[in-house]
């Protein structure tokens, strides 16, 4: 399994997102997306769900790509320009530094001496908002308030029976795997063979002592008591669906291993409220339910190759196979 391409990169396969942007917007759409035509959705709950999931899960690579400044912001638009022109400086010399910064910030005409004495107060001044501007495009800058909050949520899911056992305390027959990547193929997509899909799973576990298969999967929510309402809006039965077909292929052609059908499977919801008191919850997701979604993997899957092969996408199937009428 070659996965030398990052997840989010490799616009060559097919992920459950894909599939929800089909079925939702039309094929149209998703080839605007796979052509990274369109922009994704990046608001600033995504953004915190993606800070608590790495917090939770990878916390050895956490503190790689976040940082916590406290940093007071210039006011005065000639001092930003300075303490931005400083930062962006490739000059060795730091007092050569100082002073072309100053010189591309004020216009006054101070001696060289008084210059630097003035740039060197400025970087003391905003030390930490200039090594802000220095790793805002290598790590992602977050306050202390929100640790507080990353603390407060690790410690709710560890007083959380459910979530305690699935995530740190679970027995030590299983092996467990965290943002766990699959690049794996449908087979028989259409004529011309199979579709190129991907998977990331936020964790995955394999116990083979015991026969059991844990799927986890974290959600941030504003209402943990109404997540019903989030698993019908999103489709998280057909996401978690779309993640056991990946295990599948995983089994049989990574462990070669064919005996999948003997293990028990179990997918676990892990809800986190993302404001006030942080609350937790786990949900038990119904095999039965998430069985059923596969209908609708397999008819999207195989209108998406259709539109691969042709290199049609500005109406649908249906369109292009009949008079150009649609059924609703």
């Amino acid at each position: 399994m070659d996965i030398t391409t990052p997840y989010y990169e490799d616009l060559t396969r097919i992920s459950n997102s894909n599939i929800g942007w089909f079925i939702k917007k039309g094929p149209k759409y998703l080839k605007e997306m796979l052509n990274n035509e369109r922009e994704g959705l990046k608001l600033p709950q995504l953004e915190k769900g993606s800070m608590i999931h790495e917090y939770i899960l990878q916390p050895e690579e956490f503190w790689k790509d976040y940082v916590i400044l406290d940093f007071e912001v210039p006011k005065v638009k000639q001092q930003k320009e300075f303490c931005e022109a400083y930062a962006t400086s490739l000059e060795l010399l730091e007092d050569e530094k100082k002073l072309k910064a100053y010189k591309s910030s004020y216009t006054n005409q101070k001696s060289p001496e008084i210059a630097l004495k003035e740039a060197s107060e400025l970087c003391n001044k905003y030390e930490k908002y200039i090594e802000y501007l220095k790793l805002k495009d290598t790590k992602k800058v977050i306050s202390f308030a929100d640790l507080t909050m990353l603390k407060t949520i690790k410690k709710n899911v560890e007083e959380h029976k459910k979530a305690n056992e699935i995530l740190f305390d679970f027995p030590k027959t299983f092996e467990t795997h965290n943002e766990f990547h699959i690049n794996w193929e449908y087979p028989n997509a259409s004529v011309m063979g199979d579709l190129s899909c991907k998977s990331l799973l936020d964790r995955f576990m394999i116990d083979h002592t015991n026969k059991k298969i844990y799927l986890v999967d974290i959600k941030t929510t504003s209402d943990v008591y109404n997540f019903k309402h989030s698993i019908e809006e999103f489709d998280y039965y057909r996401q978690m669906a779309y993640y056991w077909l990946a295990i599948h292929w995983y089994f049989k052609n990574e462990l070669k291993l064919d005996n999948i059908d003997e293990y028990e499977y179990k997918t676990y919801i892990i809800a986190i409220q993302s404001h006030d008191s942080y609350e937790v919850r786990v949900f038990d997701l119904d095999n039965k339910a998430i069985e059923d979604r596969l209908l609708t993997i397999d008819l999207a899957i195989k209108k998406i190759a259709w539109h691969q092969n042709n290199n049609l996408w500005e109406h649908t199937k249906e369109y292009y196979e009949g008079d150009g009428c649609e059924i609703l």
